[in-house]
């Protein structure tokens, strides 16, 4: 081994897991002292072996492991992401914490920095591959009292339970039956969590209040993330609207596909509001807010770059191409530059009755205007089979969703 070189190399890591560390904090992703020393602490290169240390400690995702059609498996989440979960987490010395989804095993480090002294880490991951991996790279970095479990992770681990924090690193449907009771008393758990079967996902920190009842109050994550697999696996729904456009749906609204998809054969309406915003204001969970009070039908349409070059479908770059539809129309939220920053709201929309979805749409966004653009969702779960499901709850297996403004 070639000491100078291994001590070059070291020492670049550590400058560069501080400059990642300093940005991470004047971007406002690190807000604590313990994640800042996580991040300086554990080294992220003895995770990503064969991965060049500039690409290690930059602020994107890392694919790791794809399937064979293409599709990512797992990943090393971009660190902002990680910050801002540990955060919402607040995992305290001495605290037992489950884990789902070990991935490359760099979360699990930072979990066992931040329950130091006295803490357990528990990490599941559904394949054997990738555990292996995670457990290699925790034992080339020194965490060898992590616990990696080979596993479907939707069923926890009851023997290391009851648990202080559990944190899912995964795109979740449900918070599972095993989570509801491996979840200790005013413990919390920290989901991203799919909250329409458009792939709609906020990361919530929802806090125990009872044996049946978990609260988030606190503002939560736009992210995205690989969804679970094993037994908690649910599938996404869409309608193909173009070669290039698909509009992503919950199927329990029972769309008309066939009308749906000659939607884009209508010319375009287009109706503005007058409302503006900018890219700094607070209005990241408007989409939320929609899906909350729309009286039609939600839906997000997956745009390609084709059909938005050619002004065929051109939603606003916020929001994930939000809509409503009913029948064989759509519409959907736009921007139209205004100057200095500034964007216009609207509604675009296709179809037969596009003139009245384009006004519902236009209508929301008046009323959220005149409600302060609320952005601060209180989401309260119920364990299924607790309490009957209301005409506005959005009802899983084991969870029923409540999500007011």
């Amino acid at each position: 081994m070639n000491t100078s070189q291994t001590a070059s190399g070291t020492s670049s890591a550590a400058t560069l897991r501080e400059q990642l560390v300093s940005t991470l904090e004047q971007r406002g992703h690190i807000r604590s002292a313990p994640v800042a020393h996580a991040f300086r602490t554990v080294p992220r290169e003895q995770f990503l072996p064969g991965v060049d240390l500039e690409t290690v400690y930059t602020r994107r995702q890392i694919v790791t492991s794809r399937n064979p059609s293409g599709a990512a498996l797992s990943s090393a989440s971009s660190p902002s992401l990680v910050a801002d979960m540990l955060e919402q987490l607040a995992p305290q010395p001495g605290h037992r914490v489950l884990e789902i989804g070990a991935a490359t095993g760099i979360n699990a480090a930072l979990l066992a920095e931040l329950t130091n002294p006295g803490g357990t880490v528990v990490t599941i991951e559904l394949d054997q591959d990738l555990a292996d991996g995670a457990r290699a790279g925790l034992d080339r970095a020194g965490y060898d009292t992590v616990e990696v479990i080979c596993g479907d992770g939707a069923l926890g681990d009851s023997d290391h339970s009851p648990y202080d924090r559990i944190i899912v690193t995964a795109g979740a449907w449900d918070i599972s039956a095993a989570w509801w009771e491996q979840l200790a008393d005013h413990g919390r758990i920290v989901v991203p969590l799919r909250v329409h079967e458009s792939g709609l996902t906020r990361c919530f920190a929802f806090d125990r209040t009872s044996p049946h009842q978990l609260v988030s109050t606190t503002t939560p994550l736009v992210c995205g993330f690989v969804p679970m697999r094993g037994s908690a696996e649910h599938t996404d729904h869409h309608v193909r609207l173009n070669a290039d456009v698909v509009l992503k749906l919950d199927a329990t609204d029972q769309p008309d596909r066939a009308a749906l998809a000659s939607t884009l054969s209508h010319p375009r309406l287009e109706r503005w509001t007058g409302i503006q915003v900018t890219d700094d204001d607070p209005v990241g969970h408007l989409d939320l807010w929609l899906l909350a009070h729309a009286n039609r039908p939600f839906g997000r349409l997956g745009v390609g770059d084709t059909a938005r070059t050619s002004g065929l479908v051109t939603p606003a770059y916020r929001w994930a191409g939000a809509a409503i539809y009913h029948g064989g129309t759509i519409a959907y939220l736009a921007f139209q530059e205004t100057g200095d920053g500034h964007h216009e709201l609207g509604a675009i929309a296709h179809g037969p009755d596009a003139n009245t979805l384009a006004t519902d749409l236009t209508n929301l966004l008046a009323q959220w205007d005149a409600a302060d653009r609320p952005n601060q969702p209180t989401v309260t779960a119920h364990r299924a089979g607790t309490r009957p499901a209301g005409r506005d709850d959005m009802s899983r297996s084991d969870t029923i969703l409540t999500i007011s403004f």
